[in-house]
């Protein structure tokens, strides 16, 4: 009974410590005002960062087209220490949308294809300089279905398909008897912006091609090609087969995530196959590169510059290569 009652006393006596006079503050740990409170620890910056004085609140507005979003990941990944951070590029605009972006002052720098004749003409008329550095090889590539026996195809005859519509069976290609599809992309493509640089010469497509045969996306102009003389999902098959143009980095990374490489035919352009070696190279006529493009007046000290610092780095290399890009020069 005795021990009880110490026992009890005890408790009392720490229950009471805890007691404070009226008006006392209560001791204990301090709750952070929302001011003092931390910032979001994804929101942490990497040592790359530091070193090229990028900050989160500094971090520079970018956009890309379809096929550079895995560029824009590389520079994100490399500048924070996670991946959950307010930054990560989720989506992109794709190329024509971030050229007018970049003009008007929306964004900083954008990592897209070299820009359409049309692009330049609006950049001039608004008074914008644009700044291009090559940060990639690419080429532009014309595909077929994997079952289609032509394998070559010329400059000379993509204009007469595309522009004229003059060619409408592969055995004016050395191919089959067969109808010839000629499959385009919307007019603000990065892909038809190289079709129009590189081979067209910005030369109006044929109005019956671009009616019936155009295709909104980069990931459907691939399934379309691959697919379209099957008649689709509730067609019936057709006696054709299609021809479309895709850049060679994108059908080789979606490749990876889709296996749609082994429903489709590299054609050679002008007798030359587009190999990596060969477009890093620049024996493949078609080949081109992907630029980090900002405006020329923008400020030395800006972080968009400093992301063009670090592009140009070996790290930045290294980064975009594991991306499934081709360094340039290779």
């Amino acid at each position: 009974m005795k021990r009880q009652f110490l026992i009890l006393m005890v408790i009392t006596a720490v229950l009471l410590s805890g007691c404070t006079r009226q008006g006392e503050a209560v001791s204990g740990p301090t709750v952070p005002t929302q001011e003092e409170k931390p910032d979001n620890v994804y929101n942490t910056m990497s040592e790359t960062a530091v070193q090229y004085g990028i900050t989160h609140e500094n971090y520079p507005r970018m956009d890309g087209s379809t096929s550079t979003q895995g560029i824009v990941m590389a520079i994100n990944r490399a500048m924070y220490r996670y991946l959950d951070n307010e930054n990560l590029p989720l989506e992109v605009s794709k190329t024509v949308p971030s050229y007018k972006r970049l003009i008007a002052g929306e964004v900083d720098l954008i990592l897209v294809p070299y820009p359409s004749s049309e692009v330049l003409a609006l950049a001039q008329e608004s008074g914008v300089e644009l700044e291009f550095h090559p940060v990639a090889a690419e080429a532009l590539i014309f595909i077929t279905p994997a079952e289609n026996p032509a394998d070559n195809i010329t400059g000379d005859q993509v204009r007469t398909i595309y522009l004229d519509y003059g060619i409408q069976s592969w055995s004016g290609l050395g191919g089959p008897d067969k109808e010839l599809i000629p499959i385009c992309r919307n007019a603000d493509s990065g892909s038809q912006s190289q079709l129009d640089n590189l081979v067209l010469y910005d030369q109006p497509m044929h109005p019956k091609i671009q009616k019936n045969y155009v295709e909104l996306t980069m990931e459907g102009m691939l399934e379309l090609v691959a697919f379209y003389h099957h008649g689709g999902l509730d067609g019936q098959p057709t006696d054709s087969y299609a021809l479309g143009y895709t850049l060679y980095t994108y059908l080789q990374n979606m490749n990876e995530v889709t296996g749609i490489g082994s429903r489709l035919k590299i054609l050679s352009f002008e007798g030359v196959e587009p190999t990596e070696e060969n477009i890093a190279k620049g024996t493949y006529s078609l080949a081109d590169g992907y630029y980090a493009v900002l405006k020329k007046d923008l400020p030395e000290g800006h972080s968009a510059r400093g992301i063009l610092s670090w592009l140009q780095s070996d790290e930045a290399v290294a980064a975009i290569k594991a991306q499934g890009f081709i360094p340039l020069g290779e």
